[in-house]
């Protein structure tokens, strides 16, 4: 039935409109999306462009999980900007940012942590400490503390390759560049 009605929709040119709070329904059935906030577009976009390339703190936070770290910009360069937050200087990509001295919330998804990267592997490495693990089956929902920030959620796939983590353990956590957005605070 759902081909039918994508073959219909396609050959017709027809829209339709589908109002849901549910994200996984409309990630699923849509092929544009567009969030709203206290009756304002924030961004009409792709289900993958909403989630990978959120372009403010509230489509980040409403679309799928998100860890926030809020910062100060102290250096934009280009492609990049360096972000301190309590325990460092994070490196971002600069989204929705203000310039050098302005407040900013980093985003970064859960399955974009890496466990114990090695030195150089990704820009950013920091320690943290694991606070609470959940087995999901195919991941195990690994919560820490890290930057200041105890609710830190990594996603660590439930694979032989990745280490197997204990609480109250003692690990560093790493993400690129790219996967970490610098967004309007």
């Amino acid at each position: 039935m759902q081909y039918e009605f994508k073959h219909i929709h396609e050959n017709l040119g027809v829209t339709v409109v589908y109002v849901t709070h549910d994200q996984s329904e409309a990630l699923t059935m849509s092929n544009r999306i567009a969030v709203f906030n206290d009756g304002i577009i924030q961004q009409l976009d792709s289900p993958s462009a909403l989630y990978e390339r959120p372009d403010n703190a509230f489509v980040a936070q409403f679309i799928g999980e998100n860890n926030r770290l809020a910062g100060k910009i102290t250096e934009v360069n280009g492609q990049s900007c360096k972000v301190s937050v309590n325990g460092g200087d994070i490196h971002a990509l600069p989204v929705n940012i203000n310039g050098s001295g302005s407040q900013t919330t980093l985003s970064l998804r859960p399955e974009r942590v890496r466990i114990n990267p090695t030195d150089g592997e990704v820009p950013n490495i920091f320690n943290a400490k694991v606070e609470e693990l959940i087995y999901l089956g195919d991941h195990i929902r690994t919560r820490v503390s890290v930057c200041g920030n105890s609710e830190f959620i990594v996603k660590v796939p439930n694979s032989q390759d990745t280490a197997q983590l204990t609480e109250g353990q003692d690990v560093r956590v790493g993400w690129t560049v790219e996967d970490c957005r610098a967004l309007d605070a």
